[in-house]
């Protein structure tokens, strides 16, 4: 590619973290508590989408979209305390050659206290210049204003960007925003070949998605020099 790379950023769920199984057994067992069977139909709604907790509100009847964010972020928050949510495969590697090179940050349509537990379990939190979740815009994924926002904060062009993603949400937002999108689907479920067209870059895994990514920031000068 020709533009010169003035930004990585990247998801958090199922594209820095193993998380879009937990997430998924948690929404399974919150809608068969309210009589909801979850099915692929639903899992193409909620993975990557900022507005999950009002979709599996209004399917189970849910009391409030804020009581199925609190039971939700709790259960998960305690999965990934307990150690039961790994970083993904060379995802270090990947954020650690991002962050030598450019600004880097997080853009997640997941809520906030989530996010903020997951980066400081992980420690991932250092090299990050931006951390955007649900709460940060009234619009989220696949909206574009999560990836344009976390572009502002950085003072860079959008366009200047790469977005690394695994969702369909996720991927149609970031190319949305005029970002290079480099994909790394995750839950075959969510996505079909259209979507993941959409992306300039597709890896199947962050190990693969390090030789893509060096590639693109082969021109720029290492940040400190």
């Amino acid at each position: 590619m020709s533009a010169r790379i003035e930004a990585v950023l990247f998801d958090l769920d199922g594209t820095l973290a193993a998380t879009m199984e937990p997430w998924d057994r948690c929404w399974v067992d919150f809608a068969a508590r309210h009589g909801h069977a979850w099915s692929d139909e639903d899992r193409r709604r909620t993975h990557g989408h900022g507005d999950w907790a009002r979709y599996l509100a209004e399917v189970c009847g849910a009391e409030s979209v804020d009581r199925v964010v609190a039971e939700c972020v709790e259960e998960m928050i305690g999965q990934v305390r307990a150690g039961r949510v790994e970083l993904l495969p060379g995802v270090p590697a990947l954020l650690d050659a991002a962050a030598a090179r450019v600004p880097t940050g997080v853009v997640s349509a997941s809520p906030r206290r989530f996010v903020d537990a997951t980066l400081d379990h992980f420690d991932l939190r250092r090299p990050l210049r931006v951390v955007v979740a649900r709460e940060d815009l009234v619009a989220t994924k696949p909206h574009p204003a999560p990836w344009l926002h976390a572009a502002a904060t950085l003072g860079v062009d959008p366009r200047s960007c790469v977005a690394v993603e695994d969702s369909a949400a996720g991927i149609r937002s970031a190319h949305a925003a005029g970002m290079t999108v480099l994909a790394i689907p995750s839950w075959a479920p969510t996505l079909c070949p259209s979507e993941v067209e959409l992306a300039s870059y597709s890896a199947v895994d962050a190990c693969q998605a390090l030789a893509w990514l060096r590639e693109m920031l082969a021109e720029t000068v290492p940040i400190g020099r």
